[in-house]
């Protein structure tokens, strides 16, 4: 078991100029000689990152208001964005902006996206699954924080609902704009097109569709179980937002 470390060197910093918060890291170089040493042995310096601050700056911290986020962009094409706002606190419990820009990552881009200026955490449809605990981390230079999200992505297909899935002609109800029974007499071309114009179509039984959707968060450790919003019994009506883009097979039995 290695001994206690104990401190045999102090050193007092002076800077000359201002460094307007975080400043970049000064490098000092140094050895170490002691009284016996050859003078022509090799001497292995070593070289220190002092970061030189203002203040006293002990943590990175990311705000947000939220960190659930309901993957509703596969299904409508608009993302879906969670602003960040990073700060940094001083040891008296003050809060300082960043003098820097930060970096920032996302663990797991098939889940959750983060914005090039770190203000954002974002899912804009390319996502594949959901999760728990989706980690996102920031740092600017020592500085390091992380959060983590729950993302819950639609489970695909979605399921479709109709209130009556057999719909009939309703007789003697007929509406205008379409075919009606032959004319008693030959008529010309333009004639018969106006006359049709004029009739009466067929009028039929209709309704209701619904769409509605499991949203789902995969686990973090490739696992199989799901967890479901708000449980596996619900599904989530989504029908507002795929109405625009619902299409029927063939327009031509409905």
């Amino acid at each position: 078991r290695a001994a206690d470390s104990a401190a045999f060197l102090h050193l007092d910093l002076a800077v000359e100029n201002g460094t307007g918060g975080l400043a970049p890291a000064r490098p000092l170089t140094w050895q170490v000689e002691y009284p016996g040493q050859d003078p022509e042995a090799q001497k292995d310096k070593l070289v220190w990152e002092i970061q030189v601050s203002e203040r006293d700056i002990r943590a990175l911290v990311p705000l947000v208001q939220e960190l659930e986020i309901l993957n509703t962009a596969p299904l409508t094409g608009v993302p879906r964005a969670v602003p960040v706002k990073l700060v940094a606190v001083e040891a008296g419990g003050g809060v300082a902006e960043l003098t820097e820009p930060p970096g920032c990552e996302s663990a797991d881009k098939q889940v959750l996206q983060v914005s090039d200026a770190c203000d954002a955490v974002f899912v804009g449809g390319k996502e594949s699954r959901g999760a728990r605990g989706a980690r996102v981390d920031f740092w600017s230079r020592r500085l390091h924080a992380s959060l983590r999200f729950t993302v819950w992505a639609p489970l695909l297909p979605l399921r479709v609902q109709l209130g009556d899935t057999a719909l009939e002609q309703v007789r003697g109800w007929r509406l205008p704009g379409g075919p009606e029974s032959a004319p008693a007499e030959a008529e010309e071309p333009g004639e018969e097109a106006e006359r049709r114009a004029r009739g009466c179509r067929p009028q039929y039984q209709r309704t209701a569709v619904r769409v509605l959707a499991h949203f789902v968060a995969h686990p973090l450790d490739g696992g199989r179980h799901l967890a479901y919003l708000p449980g596996p019994d619900w599904l989530l009506d989504v029908t507002h937002l795929v109405a625009g883009r619902t299409r029927v097979q063939d327009p031509r039995v409905a």
